[in-house]
């Protein structure tokens, strides 16, 4: 069988980009929630500020965690078996990769912008702000549901 990068620690990370993405989803979740308060006009900055940061960092560190793991599913699940017998289940997961890649900057740029709040400036805001912050849970929803259906038809 061929080696690739990681292969030996391949399961353990994949859990850890498992467990990473349920901190994800959570936080995302209760961020919508605070940034949805926001435009009514009740918000709290300092907890709109903490969750930007969880969010922000778990993205993060989730998007790391699943590069590392990605040489083995490349090689091992996904050109050995998912491609030839379920080929919807590899479209899938490269759909959920390009949405990954387009909430990244999504969710740094709502942890920056989570600097501003409670400040003059931020009632100019609050829309884009509570936009982006839907964008990114909806990604993350989409990615969670996705890599879950993908790794249900062949795990690592």
């Amino acid at each position: 069988m061929e080696q690739t990068a990681w292969f030996s620690i391949a399961r353990p990370l994949v859990i850890l980009h498992a467990a990473l993405s349920i901190v994800l989803i959570g936080a995302s979740t209760h961020h919508l929630v605070v940034a949805y308060g926001y435009v009514r006009g009740r918000y709290s900055p300092r907890l709109g500020r903490i969750y930007a940061t969880i969010v922000g960092a778990t993205y993060v560190l989730t998007m790391l965690v699943g590069t590392l793991a990605y040489p083995t599913y490349r090689y091992h699940v996904r050109a050995l078996f998912l491609d030839r017998y379920a080929p919807w289940a590899s479209n899938l997961f490269d759909i959920k990769e390009n949405f990954a890649t387009v909430g990244l900057p999504l969710a740094v740029a709502t942890w920056w912008l989570s600097r501003f709040f409670g400040t003059e400036e931020d009632r100019h805001m609050r829309v884009g702000y509570a936009v982006m912050v839907a964008l990114v849970t909806a990604i993350v929803w989409f990615n969670v549901l996705a890599g879950l259906l993908v790794t249900m038809v062949r795990g690592v």
